[in-house]
């Protein structure tokens, strides 16, 4: 008997590949995820184009979280100075409506008088509980002599002084409206505004890129929720079968029967308008189509051979479906997710063009506030349309390239 003592397998292995001229290659996680990706560059560029947009478009959303701009520092004011801006252009605009036809050597007790009156500003102005602010400001201005020469030398100018009168050449309230519509405020790009200004004197890269936060929470959370409550129930329905399944079954027909703008017209009648219930709604919607699809890979998988040999030695109905089944369906999950996402992105931003979203700050609100701009001031709506384009075709061909990478019958396809 030998007294050689006993060698590792590998590194016998090891050994055995010496011999041979062959060299045994160690491979971590952190390397099989590098070569997978290496790899998925390499076979699916269009997919990998989709991926780093997805990853660009989530650093910024995760990256502006704060004021200032978060520790990205995107964004050029923080949510306090935006209202200031557009307060203020609101002001002179209605203050230069007031001051219409009066003498240019009006005291400034008479400015007094006439401006610091809650009703110049308007009903919008005062329910938005912001005409203290504009009061304010035009005080500091009447204080220090300066309103009728900062009205003047505005761009474009608010007033004109002719033969001691002062008209109102501003042509923003020609419409008659009493909101703070102001084309005024409507500046194209520049160094200061990347992507110019809206109506109200918002900045809107500051707006596009947190946009991108409300966009990613909803299209992500609601994704998780529905595909988690479809994945349950459709492992339930598949599983137990019978009677069990057949009701579940019609309760999915009942739920997919109502068109999905019904649906969320109907919950938007009885909630309140914020990113919860929109959430919830959206995945809502998600959960009949993920049972059915969970369903079906259940049914297919739950006579396979390796399923029998766990119910042969004693194994649970849910031990069978959590610990056999479900691993073996995780791939067409993924693509399911990434693909769900990006409709639901898109499904918040039409709720919001629709005015039945959020009230926060999303791209859909902004391409409706900018339609009517879109002529004389392209930029209002072109920036918040191509950030949902590129986030919403990102998702789409990640998911199209991710069902060709699990689906071995489609590897070669394309």
């Amino acid at each position: 008997m030998s007294d050689r003592a006993p060698t590792p397998a590998g590194e016998g292995l090891e050994e055995f590949a010496a011999a041979q001229g062959l060299r045994v290659e160690e491979r971590s996680l952190g390397r099989l995820l590098l070569n997978g990706l290496r790899s998925f560059f390499r076979t699916k560029p269009l997919g990998a184009g989709g991926l780093v947009l997805v990853v660009v478009w989530s650093l910024i959303a995760v990256g502006t979280v704060g004021d200032g701009g978060g520790w990205l520092g995107l964004g050029r004011y923080d949510s306090q100075e935006v209202f200031k801006v557009a307060n203020a252009n609101f002001a002179d605009d209605k203050v230069a409506n007031a001051l219409d036809g009066m003498s240019a050597d009006i005291s400034r007790a008479e400015l007094t008088t006439l401006l610091i009156d809650p009703n110049v500003y308007g009903d919008l102005a005062i329910q938005s509980n912001v005409v203290d602010d504009m009061l304010e400001y035009v005080q500091g201005l009447i204080d220090e002599g300066l309103l009728l020469t900062h009205l003047a030398e505005l761009d474009p100018a608010q007033i004109e002084i002719t033969d001691g009168v002062i008209y109102d050449v501003d042509d923003l309230l020609a419409t008659g409206t009493n909101t703070p519509l102001t084309t005024a405020s409507l500046q194209g790009p520049s160094g200061k505004h990347w992507f110019g200004t809206d109506r109200a004197g918002h900045d809107l890269y500051s707006r596009v890129t947190e946009g991108a936060r409300l966009s990613l929470y909803i299209g992500f959370f609601a994704t998780l929720i529905g595909v988690a409550a479809g994945t349950v129930i459709g492992l339930v329905s598949g599983g137990v079968g019978g009677n069990v399944d057949l009701g579940i079954n019609r309760f999915m027909d009942a739920i997919q029967s109502f068109p999905p703008i019904v649906f969320l017209l109907l919950l938007r009648s009885v909630t309140e308008p914020s990113a919860l219930w929109v959430t919830l709604a959206l995945s809502a919607l998600a959960i009949a189509p993920v049972q059915r699809i969970v369903r079906g890979a259940v049914i297919a998988l739950r006579e396979a051979p390796f399923v029998e040999a766990a119910r042969s030695i004693g194994a649970s109905n849910a031990r069978v479906m959590s610990i056999h089944i479900l691993p073996n369906i995780v791939a067409p999950l993924i693509v399911i997710f990434s693909i769900t996402v990006g409709a639901f992105i898109l499904a918040e931003a039409t709720l919001s063009f629709l005015g039945l979203g959020t009230l926060d700050v999303s791209w859909g609100k902004m391409i409706a506030d900018g339609r009517q701009f879109i002529v004389q001031s392209p930029w209002t709506s072109l920036f918040a349309g191509l950030a949902l384009t590129s986030l919403v075709f990102g998702f789409n061909v990640l998911g199209d390239a991710l069902r060709d990478v699990f689906d071995p019958r489609l590897r070669g396809s394309r």
